[in-house]
C-alpha cells in the first residue's frame, strides 16, 4: 500500500506543469476628442480598427477605448474638415503602457 501511495505522489508531481505567469501588462486608454474649438461634437461614430469596437462620441465629444500597449488605429466617420465631408478619416496611435493617448480631431461645424 506504502509503494502505491509513493508511486501516485511521484505521477502527480511529474503531471504538474507549473508555468510562471507574466504579470498582467498595465491597460492603456485611447481617448478620441472630436471637437469643433472648445465644444464637444456628439455622436460620431469612432472605430478601433484593429479590434472593430464601436463607440459613439458623448456629449462632451469623447470616445474611449481601453488596449493593450501597441499601435492602433482609430477611424473617424463624417467628419467635416472644410470641404465635402469625408466618409472617414484614420488617425495612428501609439498607447504605452499604463499611459492615456489623446487623438484630437477636429470637425468644422461651421464647414457644413
Amino acid at each position: 500500500m506504502k509503494t502505491c501511495a509513493v508511486l501516485l505522489f511521484a505521477f502527480l508531481l511529474v503531471s504538474c506543469d507549473y508555468v510562471p505567469l507574466e504579470p498582467p501588462q498595465p491597460v492603456s486608454l485611447i481617448i478620441a476628442k472630436v471637437h469643433w474649438q472648445d465644444q464637444g461634437v456628439a455622436g460620431i461614430p469612432v472605430v478601433l480598427v484593429q479590434t472593430a469596437d464601436t463607440v459613439r462620441t458623448g456629449s462632451n465629444g469623447l470616445a474611449l477605448f481601453s488596449v493593450s500597449p501597441g499601435h492602433y488605429v482609430i477611424r473617424a466617420f463624417g467628419i467635416n474638415r472644410g470641404g465635402p465631408i469625408l466618409q472617414y478619416i484614420d488617425f495612428d496611435v501609439e498607447a504605452r503602457s499604463g499611459s492615456t493617448a489623446v487623438v484630437d480631431i477636429v470637425d468644422c461645424l461651421p464647414c457644413l
